[in-house]
C-alpha cells in the first residue's frame, strides 16, 4: 500500500513533466522545424510545418484542463453537499450565473455574415459569429469583473484599516 501511495503523490509531478517535455518538443518542431507552403486564391504562403501538431496539442490540453477542473468541481460539490447542504446550493447558483451570462451575450452577439475580400470558407454563417460574439464579450465581462473585484479589493483593505 505504501509503495501506491508513493506513486499516487508522484502521478501530478509525473504528468507535469511528461506534458512539458512534450510541449517544448512539439514547440521546437513549431518555431524551428521546416515550412510548408500552401496555396489560397493562387497565392503562396509559407507555415511552420507543425502548424498543425501544435494546434491539435493546444486542444488537447485545453480540453484536459476543463475535464480535470470539473472533475474537481464536481467532487469538491458532492462533497460540500453530503455535509452541508446549504453551501451546497452557493456553486449551483454561480453556475446558473455563468450559464445566464453565455446566453446573455450569445442573444447580443451578431450574425451578420462578414464582407471578407478573398475569403470563401464556411466559417462566415450566422450561428459562429453568434458565437464568435458571445465568446468574445464573455472574455470582455469576465476581464471587467476580475479588474473592479482586484480594485475592490485594495479599496476595501484600506478602508478596514
Amino acid at each position: 500500500i505504501r509503495v501506491a501511495m508513493n506513486l499516487i503523490n508522484k502521478l501530478p509531478k509525473i504528468a507535469l513533466y511528461a506534458l512539458s517535455c512534450i510541449t517544448i518538443i512539439i514547440g521546437l518542431l513549431f518555431y524551428f522545424g521546416s515550412e510548408a507552403t500552401t496555396s489560397y486564391n493562387n497565392i503562396e504562403y509559407a507555415e511552420p510545418a507543425f502548424t498543425n501538431a501544435i494546434m491539435i496539442w493546444t486542444y488537447i490540453l485545453i480540453g484536459l484542463a476543463v475535464v480535470i477542473t470539473l472533475g474537481f468541481v464536481i467532487y469538491h460539490f458532492i462533497l460540500s453537499a453530503m455535509k452541508d447542504p446549504k453551501n451546497a446550493v452557493k456553486p449551483v447558483l454561480v453556475l446558473c450565473g455563468i450559464v445566464l451570462l453565455f446566453l446573455v451575450t450569445y442573444l447580443i452577439g451578431d450574425g451578420t455574415p462578414l464582407n471578407i475580400p478573398g475569403y470563401d470558407g464556411a466559417d462566415n454563417v450566422y450561428s459562429w459569429l453568434k458565437i464568435t460574439d458571445m465568446f468574445l464579450f464573455v472574455t470582455y465581462t469576465l476581464l471587467v469583473v476580475a479588474f473592479a473585484l482586484i480594485i475592490y479589493s485594495n479599496v476595501a483593505k484600506y478602508i478596514k484599516k
